[in-house]
């Protein structure tokens, strides 16, 4: 049950890193300041993708031919005392190499399959992928900053924000539709010592309760339709993971 099916090629990655990373002192080592920059360029040949089958809910894997992630990594930091400062950013190009016929059987801008019947209602769907499209699910950019401040030796208080851009549908492979948007959120932390071993903590997540998606994919209209028993009339076979909203934690850490 767990075997290749179809047969798989084997995936062989050609990966090359460049970078510089940095760090400098104050002369009282009160201060530091720490910075870092790299290129990446990672080739896939016989890479090996998720397509979903006509059934719906079912998927196999299949070769996809070369696949291509390239992009840029950098971060800087800065810490003293009383505050930590940091950012990190990412930009990856991820996309195909080579030329591709796909089955993609609820997207909305598929054509039916080669040598499938057109007249045939349940023909099966596919997309032509072209050298240059880009990887469903993978952002181009991500960003996440954010600081660290010690109000007193045992109280911290901090905040991040993460930020990412729009992504391909799953099953888009083609890049033929509205791509996913992308997001921004900020959460926030606090905790305080109480002892060295006891600290009491809170966590905000989603502060502005930022309504966003983490994912999206491809479902049948028709199905759906089915199943609501004749309520609800599917026209849009986006469907989107959504991320968490806004939230709050506390809690008591204890450490022996």
């Amino acid at each position: 049950f767990l075997t290749a099916d179809p047969p798989l090629k084997q995936v062989v990655s050609h990966t090359a890193e460049v970078g510089l990373r940095g760090e400098e002192k104050s002369w009282s080592g009160h201060e530091r300041f720490n910075w870092s920059a790299g290129l990446f360029r990672t080739l896939n040949t016989d890479d090996i993708i998720s397509l979903a089958a006509p059934t719906s809910g079912r998927g196999y894997f299949q070769n996809g031919g070369d696949t291509l992630r390239q992009g840029v990594e950098a971060s800087v930091s800065y810490r003293t005392d009383r505050i930590f400062l940091y950012a990190n950013y990412n930009y990856v190009e991820a996309t195909f190499e080579t030329p591709l016929t796909l089955p993609s059987p609820n997207s909305p801008t598929g054509f039916v399959c080669p040598g499938a019947d057109p007249a045939d209602p349940e023909a099966p769907l596919c997309i032509s992928v072209e050298p240059g499209d880009n990887l469903p699910g993978i952002p181009r950019h991500k960003f996440k900053a954010g600081f660290d401040y010690w109000i007193t030796p045992q109280w911290k208080l901090g905040a991040d924000l993460v930020a990412a851009s729009s992504q391909v549908f799953n099953g888009d492979e083609g890049n033929d539709n509205r791509r996913l948007a992308g997001y921004g959120k900020v959460d926030l932390h606090t905790s305080y010592d109480v002892t060295e071993n006891i600290q009491v903590y809170g966590l905000i997540n989603n502060l502005f309760d930022t309504r966003y998606g983490l994912f999206g994919n491809f479902f049948n209209l028709q199905a759906a339709s089915d199943a609501s028993l004749g309520e609800i009339t599917f026209t849009d076979p986006r469907t989107v993971v959504p991320g968490a909203p806004f939230a709050a934690y506390g809690g008591v850490r204890v450490k022996f």
